[in-house]
């Protein structure tokens, strides 16, 4: 991103002495966090593009000319009946919790979604689930307005399930939640498998499997915890695996971060192709749906993490999806949400 504008992160900020960032390259910005992570005069790049973003969006002329008709259709159908429902169980230890699956990974895998789900249930008795939107795609285009109008929807749906606890499947999910309602517990899926244990079958699974290159999604850039559980689980399946050079803490943006997909596509493409040919390995694993969609886009195999502990028969290679098939399983797995009946 940044060489698309000028040579140095220097002669930026010396720029932004006179002037603020332009639309063009505020809206360039995957809000990854890096910028700020390794800034040893510790300035935030991306915070400039974010408040930069905010004021833009004021102008919904702005907006529109990066794409955000389509994150409006995305928001408004993920707040649809159609594609969000809950289901609340009455009778269990786990009543207060909520399994989160979030938008990417019930486009790509309804069967998915709820096979893990029926795994926390046996683990977890009388948690449970949600398909919802964490309103990021609003927040990342700067229209904090509409964002908030959103995350009360969700939080509204959390009370009324009665979910003070929520075991979050997207790390997207995750840092919103964690971020802008506090006062709800939030639990990194991952974090939950590693304390439950993995179905039995997964275990060794993959000992034989070739060398997978593992991509941390950079929502989660600081939460050491989740860094740590997804790498224990990979350990108990016993995938061999090899770390990126920037990984954890360091980890770049797949590509798709920021909404870049919409605002610069060409520089979104660019990404993906970056990140997945730093590694020599033909698969990458990745604990984000959207970012093992990346590293396939970016010419290389992504792969889910989830796939490879709950699907036996899993081909190591995922189906590539249109745009009406990935709605269409949103809603195949709000269908089977609703379907579900209460253990009272």
């Amino acid at each position: 991103m940044l060489y698309n504008f000028t040579i140095s992160p220097k002669t930026l900020l010396t720029k932004f002495t006179t002037e603020h960032p332009s639309a063009h390259m505020a809206f360039a910005c995957t809000n990854c966090g890096l910028c700020a992570h390794l800034c040893p005069k510790d300035i935030d790049f991306g915070g400039m593009f974010t408040a930069s973003k905010q004021n833009y969006a004021e102008d919904k002329n702005v907006l529109k000319k990066y794409g955000y008709g389509g994150v409006i259709f995305h928001q408004k159908s993920s707040f649809s009946k159609l594609f969000s429902t809950t289901k609340k169980f009455t009778k269990g230890e786990y009543t207060h919790m909520a399994f989160m699956p979030g938008c990417a990974l019930s486009s790509y895998s309804p069967s998915l979604v709820h096979t893990v789900f029926n795994y926390l249930q046996s683990k977890c008795s009388g948690i449970g689930i949600i398909q919802q939107c964490c309103g990021t795609p609003t927040r990342m285009m700067g229209d904090m307005k509409q964002f908030h109008a959103y995350h009360s929807q969700l939080e509204e749906d959390l009370a009324n399930m009665g979910a003070t606890t929520v075991v979050t499947a997207c790390e997207n999910c995750f840092m919103s939640l964690k971020t802008y309602a506090p006062h709800i517990k939030i639990i990194s899926l991952y974090s939950l498998l590693r304390e439950i244990g993995l179905p039995e079958g997964a275990k060794e699974r993959y000992k034989n499997a070739p060398m997978m290159a593992l991509h941390d999604p950079c929502p989660t850039r600081y939460e050491t915890k989740i860094h740590d559980d997804v790498r224990a689980l990979l350990d108990v399946v016993q995938l061999p695996y090899e770390e990126f050079k920037h990984n954890r803490e360091k980890t770049l943006c797949c590509g798709s971060g920021g909404m870049l997909e919409l605002t610069h596509a060409a520089l979104a493409k660019e990404q993906m192709r970056t990140r997945a040919n730093q590694t020599e390995c033909e698969s990458i694993v990745s604990y984000c749906q959207s970012c093992a969609e990346s590293m396939s886009k970016g010419g290389k195999n992504g792969v889910h993490l989830l796939d490879l502990i709950f699907t036996p028969e899993f081909s190591m290679k995922q189906e590539a999806q249109g745009s009406l098939k990935k709605w269409y399983n949103r809603f195949n797995s709000r269908q089977m949400i609703s379907a579900l009946k209460d253990n009272a």
